[in-house]
């Protein structure tokens, strides 16, 4: 059976249903002249919003991460609350992110976008009442599932924001753009953070030290210990805490300030073009209950679905908490922070040079992604190795691993959305696009669940990851390669400037399930 004849449509019966086309004696199709279909420059300000929305959410949720041991400090948490309060921010997504895409689906992107953006700025707004433990921790977690509620269409939109204003030859490229800037989000978090916020300062003294009150934590600071130059019974004082807790405040009312921006930009942009940019944005799509009965029917949706979601489920959380995996190999804040940055920048400009070379080399994704998944893996083997002496550890090696680690995996991100929405075509690309990112996040969540095991320690995360990346890979060697989207397009424009070979004929048969 063809690709086409799965989902339900073929390339002929689409372009008719657009009363694109007319038919002559001999049957073959005449197709619209190319002035139906336009492009706006416009769409560069609607990709740099939603762009910037998708950088803003990712940096919210990935706040704690970089600097967990001021944050440890000075609200009194543990490793299992830093870990939750990036899990409250993955589970809130799941459970609202197919409510979200048919929000989409039913009142268009512009209205769910501003919703979401609302959403981001009152969760960030939240946050700056007070830094009170007994009382911010429970804001803290409730800005968490608020912001979870608001990546829903950053998250889940990429795709659709693509097809919607950009034409074939632009889309991965745009796609790309988005997708980055979500986990460039993740990225500056890592430099940001610590940047801003202060590293906790201790003094060591075999008698107590004497502070004022204001620069004592709410919790006991006094506590036995063995200092570095291994003299007993020596007592720990932190020494920075009024200056940590006033930078991690500052922290909070720049990511509100930004929310308030981007919400304000957002009232701005426009649901979609007047004349759409190319054949299949005009198509008309499945409605949205028989969209996920479709997409729960299609094998190759599922394999391509489970081949990014284990990975870069794992992975995503895995950067998040990268803090508490370093922390017992003597790795600090600092240190920590720019290995993330570092790695999720090398991603960022993987993801769209590679975006860029599917525009211009189409049909060749799934090579792209097998070749990136092998580094990856390759990459995270030798760090996890280096993590339990195997091999000695060193900061140069740590660097490395994880910046090819990154540069691989977050670099093949925007691939899997474009190969989702292929598979998936006539279905809607913020379906699909939702669908993906909901199993994204269900393995996140899974992920940072296990946190809560006590005295589990870290070596188990980074074979999980190593583990994801191999099961990954091996959905990617049988998934069936496949362009039902793109053929529409290439089959209107083959007609158009006069190469009648390119046949739907010609194109059912070239794609075909194993």
């Amino acid at each position: 059976m063809s690709v086409s004849e799965e989902n339900g449509v073929t390339v002929n019966s689409i372009v008719q249903h657009n009363d694109c086309t007319k038919s002559t004696d001999e049957g073959t199709p005449l197709l619209p002249r190319k002035e139906k279909y336009k492009t706006y420059r416009r769409r560069w300000f609607v990709l740099g919003v939603f762009s910037m929305a998708c950088f803003l959410q990712a940096a919210i949720w990935n706040t704690w991460g970089p600097i967990t041991q001021s944050a440890e400090v000075v609200f009194g948490w543990e490793d299992s609350q830093i870990g939750m309060l990036a899990n409250w921010g993955n589970i809130a997504y799941i459970f609202t992110v197919f409510p979200a895409c048919y929000f989409m689906d039913t009142k268009g992107l512009r209205i769910s976008f501003t919703a979401c953006t609302a959403m981001m700025l009152i969760g960030t707004g939240v946050r700056c009442i007070t830094t009170n433990p007994k009382y911010a921790t429970w804001l803290m977690n409730l800005c968490a599932i608020l912001n979870g509620i608001a990546g829903t269409v950053p998250f889940a939109g990429p795709a659709l924001v693509a097809n919607t204003w950009f034409p074939p030859q632009q889309r991965t490229t745009a796609t790309a753009v988005s997708s980055v800037f979500n986990y460039g989000g993740v990225a500056m978090a890592f430099v940001i953070g610590p940047q801003l916020v202060s590293a906790p300062k201790y003094n060591y003294n075999n008698e107590t030290r004497n502070i004022s009150v204001s620069d004592r934590l709410p919790i006991s600071l006094e506590t036995e210990t063995q200092s570095p130059k291994n003299v007993s019974n020596t007592t720990q004082v932190l020494i920075n805490f009024t200056h940590v807790r006033e930078d991690i405040v500052y922290l909070m009312y720049y990511e509100c300030a930004a929310a308030g921006l981007i919400f304000l930009c957002s009232l701005f942009m426009p649901s979609k073009p007047p004349t759409p940019p190319s054949v299949s944005a005009s198509t008309a799509r499945v409605e949205y209950r028989k969209a996920l009965m479709t997409i729960s029917r299609n094998r190759a949706v599922w394999l391509i679905a489970l081949a990014y979601a284990l990975p870069a489920g794992v992975y995503g959380v895995w950067g998040a908490v990268i803090d508490v995996i370093l922390k017992p190999v003597g790795i600090g804040q600092n240190e920590v922070g720019w290995i993330g940055f570092y790695s999720i920048m090398a991603g960022c400009v993987s993801g769209l040079a590679i975006g860029r070379f599917s525009d211009l080399f189409m049909r060749h994704m799934k090579l792209f992604l097998l070749v990136m998944f092998a580094m990856a893996g390759g990459s995270f083997v030798w760090f996890t190795l280096m993590c339990v002496d195997v091999i000695p550890l060193s900061t140069a090696q740590v660097y490395i691993s994880n910046i090819v680690g990154g540069m691989s995996l977050n670099g093949a991100i925007p691939l899997f959305y474009e190969l989702g929405a292929e598979s998936a075509f006539p279905v809607s690309e913020g379906v699909v696009g939702g669908f993906l990112t909901w199993l994204n996040n269900l393995c996140g969540v899974m992920f940072l669940f296990m946190l809560q095991i006590p005295n589990i320690g870290t070596s188990w995360m980074n074979w999980t990851l190593v583990g994801s990346v191999a099961v990954g890979l091996v959905f990617l060697f049988v998934f069936p390669e496949r362009y039902t989207r793109t053929d529409i397009d290439i089959y209107v424009d083959k007609a158009e400037t006069g190469h009648p070979e390119t046949t739907v004929t010609a194109r059912h048969t070239v794609y075909q399930n194993p």
